[in-house]
Formats: C-alpha cells, structure tokens, sequence
C-alpha cells in the first residue's frame, strides 16, 4: 500500500512539474481532431525517445501531406515506411496502442496490483503531441517520447 502511495505522489509531482495530464481516450481523441482540422500540410520535426528497455533514439521527421518522406534516427538516414512512422499521425498511433496495453498492466509486467500511469501534453493550438510519459509501477518498463522541435512549413 505504500508503494503504491509513494508511486503515485511521485508521478503526481513529475506531472506537476512538467504540466503534463493524464492521457485518456478522450484526450487522444479531442487532440486528433485538433490536428485533423489544423494540420500543416508540409512539417519537420524531431521526435526524443527513452525508455529502460529501448535504446534512445533520436528521430528526425520530415512530412508532406500526411505522408513521412524523409526519416532519420540518431543522424542515419532510415527508409520512412509505415512501420517507422514518427509523424504526428504516427504518434497518435502509438499513444491509441498505449491507451490499450495500460488497460492490462501484467501485460507490462507490472506485479498484480500495480498500474500503469499515462502523462501527456499535447499542444492547445493544433493538437499534436508535445511530451508522453509511461510509468509501469513495480517494474522498470517506463518511456518517454518528447517533441523538442516542430516547424510547420
């Protein structure tokens, strides 16, 4: 019981500090129709991933039409197919696959009685992904995915 109360005030502070709020499907969903209606039709971005059991990654995306036709990871060029998608469109596809794994927490190891807590900020003024968090409690199986740039052009 302890360590569930521990885990808890420690990811309401991280999510205090970093204005981050719970991701719901209602979250998701509000912030995809956002993007829909305000998408650039051109953009670059780069996309920071880490996590305990992924090795960091730092992606650099370029998007036209709602299509990745350049994608790079760590500096090397990579081929954009629909497998490393990192557009914003693609970030939204991970989150959905998060929302549905949250919902079984053994499924992320996490010990029977833990959770797995979800923190996202998405941007107010068209919708796209800003800063994800996955904390699996009892266990090290957390990530993050931070957008440190975006250029609409």
């Amino acid at each position: 019981m302890i360590r569930h109360l521990s885990l808890a005030l420690l990811l309401m502070f991280a999510a205090s500090c970093s204005r981050l709020d719970t991701l719901t499907e209602a979250a998701l969903s509000d912030a995809e129709a956002t993007w829909n209606g305000r998408a650039p039709g051109f953009y670059r971005m780069v996309v920071k991933m880490t996590g305990d059991r992924l090795e960091e990654g730092v992606f650099e995306v370029v998007v036209r039409d709602r299509s990745v036709v350049s994608l790079s990871r760590n500096g090397q060029a990579i081929l954009p197919d629909g497998a490393q998608d990192y557009s914003v469109d693609g970030l939204f596809d991970i989150l959905a696959r998060e929302l549905s794994l949250a919902e079984e927490p053994s499924v992320l190891d996490a010990p029977e009685g833990y959770g797995v807590y979800l923190l996202a900020r998405f941007d107010s003024d068209n919708g796209r992904l800003i800063r994800y968090l996955r904390s699996v409690g009892g266990t090290n199986n957390n990530i993050e995915i931070h957008v440190t740039e975006f250029e609409p052009r």
